[in-house]
């Protein structure tokens, strides 16, 4: 209520200031009638006096005062009263010139503007000349004062306005966690041997792991074993755990990091039901991630399935829940690697899928948009508070693993995630041993960050925006032999039009190329994924499918032919060569255009921008003909969309001869 006082008596104050200014303004314009009034009076006199100083006849000067002097004949009572009343009228005009200073000084010591009012018309000249500059002053003083006073200060930004007052920069301030990560060595040598993780490993993990050529564990491995594994002993105790984040570079071996602790946790449990989830972006990621599992579950009963879409929605059902004869459903998997569609699916459409007793819940690159976390039930998706009530009432929230070399350091879209007294592990580049690090110079730079292994050397290359195919047939021929080679554009269309060029250019070669994208059926990307793997194919064009966590063994180059729009695309990318330690080469093919923005996005990631080489290739294209193998790549694109046409036609002429 006192904001409203407040505003109604101000309001009031703004009426009675405007109505005192119109008064004011009205006595002004009297005044000036009146000055001009009496300087046409003067003005007269004036020239009348100057008349009479030219009358040289004394007796005629001698005339005129005698006819100025008054009659001492008149009464003498008139007289007295003349007198009487001009002495009357000087007294008020005394008067008034005090009330006028008295005036004169509230408006200088308060600023406010009492109206004057001239109740005596006759008072002389002068009274009237006295009041008319005490009113002139009034106004200015007034004025003046209004000018004077200072505006409050206002937070409020106006849109458009322009301000001389420098608006203070706003820093941004992390959460706890996020400022003082715990530091993973960068340095994949540093980890422990096989032989020192006997005291913590399960022996036929070790014995698997052997198997699979592993000697020596990297550090994110080694950080997150002990960790997960010394968690599992306090949630025995009844803790709630902490979920954790993990935010390192490419093929530092996140994967193995959560596959080893998780099966060790999880083996000795009696009833199958599904303890934990993987949730990865893309398909190949998730059948990767699957095989690994299936590898080292393998001397352990714990069952694994694959949600990804590479088979039947009745298939996948099947593999996960068989129907009891009482009309039950019993779970016939522990670990479920998903992808977030499929997983969706499955929550909403397979009765008896149910997520209740999970206890592990790993986002692998998590820094994507994560809407299907709102389909997953309760305390999974947003975890209670932490009080002694719910601990005893509520069930135990799953234990969130986030994964990713790009992890978001924006603590709004980590807020999405539910996450419960998070904790992050980050691999922060510093010079010197890790104990100096200096997290407040460090961490600012690279937690959360972009950071790319050590083992990976970037580079760029400008050229003619007309003659990206013909630098790009120049990167790969540009060794005696074509090394195992990785290209990423932008779209499906894209991947098969340079498919089909290089196949025209690299015909006389011997190199088999192959293509991978959205537009091919999973089997068929799979099938493809493994002949190069293999080493059938040599070049691989793809979309950014293979972009994410994807293990591709012996990948040597990886050619960025359309720029990515976000460092996180080019992290990832990059990321598909110079894994576990061994080198690579990670390409950027560049227009005129493209050069700025290429810079740019590496400087706001705080990485260092490679040198740009440009590239000359009239010489080259005129030697292959480059033209003509245009020309070329439009008939063969010509004839794959009849061909498409005429196969769309007798699908309708079959579904038309069904229907009727």
């Amino acid at each position: 209520m006192s904001l409203f006082v407040i505003n109604r008596y101000e309001g009031e104050k703004e009426v009675e200031t405007k109505n005192e200014k119109k008064h004011l303004s009205e006595l002004l314009k009297r005044i000036e009638e009146r000055k001009q009034e009496r300087a046409t009076k003067k003005e007269s006199s004036v020239s009348q006096e100057h008349r009479d100083v030219k009358e040289s006849d004394p007796k005629k000067r001698k005339r005129k005062k005698e006819k100025e002097i008054p009659d001492t004949s008149i009464d003498s009572s008139v007289t007295e009263s003349n007198i009487e009343t001009q002495n009357a009228d000087q007294g008020k005009l005394r008067k008034k010139k005090k009330r006028k200073k008295k005036d004169i000084q509230n408006v200088e010591n308060n600023g406010e503007s009492e109206t004057i009012e001239t109740k005596d018309k006759t008072v002389q000249d002068e009274s009237t000349d006295n009041q008319e500059k005490g009113i002139s002053n009034k106004l200015a003083n007034s004025n003046t004062l209004e000018q004077q006073i200072p505006e409050k200060p206002s937070n409020f930004l106006v849109l458009g306005a322009k301000t001389k007052r420098k608006i203070r920069e706003v820093k941004r301030v992390l959460p706890e966690w996020l400022a003082n990560p715990q530091v993973i060595p960068i340095d994949l040598n540093s980890g422990p041997t096989i032989e020192e993780l006997n005291s913590v490993l399960d022996s036929k993990l070790v014995e698997a792991l052997k198997a699979n050529g592993i000697s020596k564990l990297f550090p994110v491995q080694a950080s997150m074993i002990s960790w997960l594994l010394q968690g599992n002993l306090d949630r025995q105790q009844g803790w709630w755990l902490r979920d954790t984040c993990v935010s390192a570079p490419t093929g530092s071996g996140k994967t193995l990091a959560y596959v080893l602790p998780i099966i060790q946790i999880l083996q000795s449990r009696l009833v199958p039901k599904i303890r934990c989830l993987v949730v990865v972006p893309v398909q190949e990621l998730a059948a990767q991630v699957y095989k690994v599992m299936v590898t080292y579950t393998s001397h352990t009963s714990l069952k694994v399935c694959l949600l990804s879409g590479a088979s039947s929605f009745q298939q996948e059902q099947n593999s996960i829940l068989k129907k009891t004869a009482r009309g039950g459903y019993v779970s016939l998997v522990d670990i479920v690697v998903a992808t977030p569609g499929r997983l969706v699916d499955h929550i909403l459409k397979t009765s008896g899928f149910s997520l209740n007793d999970l206890r592990f819940l790993v986002i692998d690159e998590a820094d994507r948009a994560a809407n299907w976390l709102e389909y997953l039930p309760e305390p999974h998706h947003h975890p209670p508070r932490l009080t002694l009530f719910n601990m005893r009432h509520s069930k135990v929230p799953a234990q969130k693993l986030l994964f990713s070399a790009t992890l978001s350091q924006d603590p709004e879209k980590l807020n999405r995630l539910g996450l419960f007294q998070p904790i992050l592990f980050t691999s922060v580049l510093v010079s010197g041993k890790d104990e100096d690090v200096n997290l407040d110079k460090e961490v600012d730079y690279f937690v959360g960050r972009y950071t790319s292994p050590e083992e990976l050397t970037e580079l760029a290359v400008e050229c003619a925006a007309e003659y990206k195919p013909v630098a790009l047939y120049q990167l790969l021929i540009r060794n005696d032999t074509i090394s195992k080679t990785l290209i990423f554009t932008n779209s499906g269309k894209t991947a098969h039009r340079l498919t089909l060029l290089l196949e025209s250019f690299l015909s006389e070669k011997n190199v088999t190329i192959g293509e991978l994208s959205a537009q091919l059926m999973p089997k068929q990307r799979e099938d493809m994924l493994g002949k190069f793997a293999a080493g059938e194919i040599q070049i691989l064009v793809s979309s950014d499918a293979l972009a994410r966590g994807v293990d591709i063994p012996d990948v040597q180059v990886v050619i960025t032919y359309d720029p990515p729009k976000h460092i996180k695309g080019y992290i990832h990318r990059a990321g598909r060569t110079g894994r576990a330690g061994k080198p690579g080469k990670a390409i950027s093919l560049l227009t005129s255009k493209q050069v700025g923005i290429f810079k740019h996005m590496l400087n706001n990631a705080h990485k260092a921008v490679p040198d740009i080489e440009k590239l000359e290739l009239d010489s080259i294209a005129n030697a292959i003909s480059y033209s003509s193998h245009v020309e070329k790549l439009k008939e063969v694109l010509g004839e794959e969309k009849q061909n498409n046409m005429q196969r769309v036609k007798a699908v309708k002429r079959i579904q038309s001869v069904v229907t009727e």
